[in-house]
């Protein structure tokens, strides 16, 4: 065998490798995109010409079943289009149920957002009267408003979570870049007012899914949220807003602070959670007694 005086010769199609993976990337995800929007601009249609259809008046056309069907044909869309593109995780994935995660968080998030209300403006809260739509006497728009905040949550968890977080992981070989641009371009989608609320939200929701694949989890969260901010701002759910728009804008960096700490304490109890399974694994290693006939054929061997 020959050798090289000269050394190995540098790999120069490495960098073009490179860049071609990249721009097959950034093809794919735009392409993907692309699909994304068609979906929905023929579900926007779909539903103009479902409105045309039934709506003969104005007032027919706000009807609360004709939105939520229209919010389930989303939907429909949003998971048509996951299981065709084949990307990311599958829906079986997607869909378990992870009991402790989700309650205990949404559990959090809830206790979280009223305490930093109260550390804000207690006054205000004490002042103000809290006339919550009573579900003994209108159970319909109960059922109506939990209904339309909670497909619309799953809607935007299966379009941001689902859907964007693993392409744009995939297109920057970056579960940082994934969680954070998904997050941005879901405060992106919400009133700019709300940004310093809504994006820590954002990042709490990416890491939740990050580690534990559920759509499940992340929409329960966000619809408990959701209610949360609903019963202080009153915009479905009460007669009357416990808070104005001024008393409450004091509260949205307190709340996103909140949310953001939470966010941080997640990922140390993950982290720790990691760890401790490792512990136990490696615990069981060594309790585990060695296989003898292993222990034989790798000792001394006996001279015939």
């Amino acid at each position: 065998m020959i050798s090289n005086p000269f050394g190995q010769a540098p790999n120069i199609c490495s960098p073009i490798e490179f860049l071609g993976r990249s721009a097959r990337r950034l093809l794919e995800f735009t392409l993907l995109l692309l699909v994304a929007a068609a979906a929905c601009l023929l579900t926007g249609f779909i539903a103009l010409v479902l409105l045309n259809a039934v709506a003969v008046d104005p007032a027919r056309s706000q009807s609360p079943v004709l939105n939520l069907s229209l919010m389930c044909l989303q939907i429909l869309a949003a998971l048509w289009i996951l299981s065709l593109i084949k990307r990311g995780y599958s829906l079986r994935t997607l869909f378990q149920i992870r009991w402790h995660a989700t309650v205990g968080l949404a559990i959090s998030a809830t206790v979280l957002i009223v305490i930093a209300a109260l550390l804000v403006d207690l006054e205000a809260i004490c002042m103000n009267e809290w006339h919550p739509i009573k579900p003994n006497l209108h159970p319909e728009v109960w059922r109506t408003a939990l209904a339309t905040m909670a497909l619309s949550a799953f809607f935007e968890e299966l379009f941001h979570r689902a859907l964007l977080q693993p392409l744009i992981t995939r297109l920057f070989a970056s579960e940082a870049a994934g969680l954070i641009g998904a997050a941005a371009i879901f405060t992106a989608m919400h009133a700019w007012k709300d940004a310093v609320l809504v994006f820590p939200g954002a990042l709490l929701f990416g890491l939740v899914f990050l580690h534990t694949r559920s759509v499940v989890c992340t929409t329960a969260l966000h619809l408990a949220m959701n209610v949360t901010l609903d019963l202080l701002k009153g915009q479905h759910l009460m007669v009357s807003p416990l808070l104005s728009a001024e008393e409450f804008a004091p509260m949205r960096p307190a709340i996103g602070l909140a949310l953001l700490l939470l966010t941080i304490a997640f990922e140390l109890l993950h982290r720790s959670a990691d760890r401790r399974a490792d512990q136990r694994a490696d615990g069981r290693a060594m309790r585990t007694p060695p296989n003898e006939r292993t222990a034989i054929d790798g000792g001394a061997t006996t001279s015939v």
